[in-house]
């Protein structure tokens, strides 16, 4: 008898990576496909869509010759898709007229200016700080430069399903639409108020799903799961639910489940984590999420490499061993913003900065970066914990997925400076394998991944070097400096 299998894909911008578990939720092969570069020229970042979708149709490809191999049968897929990239496509064929504006694209910002203290009111109704990050700006820029009906316009999961469904569904599912600023959190539909402000054409937008439904069949395979990317990783990640998510992907984010409440912070981001279709009475339920990001700290971890440093990543967590041992308290400070992916719209962007102690050497400074990167996941872990969303103690723990988190030095040094005990899980695919359980809890009609999840190894990191905070302390005065203009003899800043 042929073995059931559940497969996962989860589309990034900088890979697409695919999952195979069994139906006890054991990972029986992983996959890859190279995905393509990003354009980036200012606030224009773009990524060819026909190449992502040719990465999604791989894994799908390589995963069924697998199956087979094996004597099994995928019986459900799920795609996790990155979030908030907008394209134009022909509906005759499918094919793109413009290429994908990626989430880092920031060219509408004059738009989102123009509201002035609009914004409060946008932010209350869609629950996102109003940024030209999300999707409503772009899908205004295309649905002009494009006005023929023949053309569709929407964003990447929607154009994926539209061609994996053989043209037959022009279909955004929740997680996707609630990071728009066209949907409204209270009436879970696209907003008559929003379109009117961003001046789309709500006629034209994709129809509205839940995430877990029958989407469509693609080479044999049910895709009954479509996500956006951190809410498939939240959905993938090992630890009991409640626990907050650090996914150290291109971007970090700091994720904490709501269950079915509408949590709303100034400043922090609230998302569908999850829509479902009951089979049977085809009610719709929901579950949240709030979140925070950093977008720069995936390419500030990738500064030593870049700057030829080291070479990978072993060499990165080698030297930040070695500068510790030689210099505990520290002989470098870096504040690396790396202008060059900060956002644009700030007025002042600061520069990249680096004090160093005549005594530093590369080591040093590959550290110094290093915990660059950890200081602003600790900025975040406090803003969470000021708003009230993370209990007080080190007994409230954080589950943490994604590549960065293969970084010894980086998740030590975190857990020291916020004092909170931090889990790194055995696998850093939390997105894939999120996509592919919530294909199996749809098909097997669970109500939750957690009996899939919450036993899994894992390494921790405790508290344990109280003197790092001090590093902190002297991150913080070098970004005051920078920001004053109030910098000290023989800091090196990058014009």
């Amino acid at each position: 008898m042929s073995t059931p299998l559940y497969l996962g894909i989860d589309q990034g911008s900088s890979s697409t990576k695919g999952t195979l578990l069994n139906e006890a939720g054991e990972t029986v092969a992983d996959f890859n496909a190279a995905v393509p570069a990003r354009m980036e020229i200012d606030r224009t970042v773009e990524q060819d869509a026909e190449g992502l979708l040719s990465s999604v149709v791989e894994i799908f490809l390589k995963a069924k010759q697998w199956a087979h191999t094996n004597s099994a049968t995928i019986v459900g897929a799920g795609l996790a898709v990155q979030r908030s990239g907008v394209l134009a496509w022909r509906a005759s064929d499918g094919v793109p007229v413009h290429p994908m504006i990626t989430w880092a694209d920031t060219r509408t910002f004059p738009m989102i200016q123009n509201f002035g203290a609009g914004v409060e009111r946008i932010s209350e109704l869609t629950g996102l700080p109003t940024i030209p990050n999300f999707a409503a700006g772009k899908i205004h820029l295309l649905q002009r430069k494009f006005l023929e009906p023949s053309i569709k316009v929407g964003t990447l999961e929607s154009f994926i399903l539209y061609r994996l469904s053989a043209r037959e569904v022009f279909a955004t599912e929740e997680t996707m639409a609630a990071r728009t600023m066209l949907y409204a959190l209270t009436t879970c539909a696209w907003s008559e108020q929003l379109c009117r402000d961003f001046r789309v054409d709500r006629s034209r937008l994709a129809a509205l799903r839940p995430s877990l439904m029958r989407h469509a069949v693609f080479e044999g395979i049910p895709i009954v799961a479509i996500l956006g990317d951190q809410q498939a990783a939240v959905m993938g990640r090992p630890g009991e639910s409640g626990y907050a998510l650090l996914n150290l992907g291109t971007i970090a984010s700091l994720l904490v489940e709501t269950g079915s409440r509408i949590v709303q912070k100034t400043g922090l981001m609230t998302s569908v984590l999850c829509s479902r279709e009951d089979p049977q009475t085809h009610v719709i339920s929901r579950e949240y999420l709030i979140e925070t990001t950093s977008a720069i700290t995936g390419t500030v971890l990738l500064e030593p490499v870049r700057r030829g440093w080291c070479r990978d990543s072993s060499e990165l967590q080698a030297m930040c061993d070695a500068s510790y041992s030689n210099h505990p308290s520290g002989v470098a400070t870096a504040y690396f913003v790396n202008h060059r992916a900060s956002p644009p719209w700030y007025a002042q962007r600061t520069p990249n900065a680096m004090f160093c102690k005549p005594e530093a050497t590369t080591a040093d400074r590959v550290r110094a970066v290093v915990e660059n990167v950890g200081n602003l996941i600790v900025r975040m872990i406090q803003e969470f914990q000021e708003k009230g969303l993370l209990g007080p103690d080190t007994h409230n723990e954080i589950v943490v997925t994604g590549g960065g988190s293969e970084l010894d030095y980086l998740l030590q040094y975190v857990s020291d400076i916020s004092g909170r005990v931090l889990h790194r899980m055995p696998t850093r695919e939390a997105t894939s394998r999120g996509a592919a359980l919530a294909s199996l809890l749809y098909m097997k009609g669970f109500t939750s991944t957690r009996p899939f999840t919450k036993e899994a190894p894992r390494k921790s990191y405790h508290p344990s070097h109280p003197e790092r905070r001090r590093r902190y302390l002297a991150w913080q005065k070098l970004e005051h400096d920078l920001l004053h203009g109030t910098l000290m003899p023989g800091v090196e800043v990058e014009s």
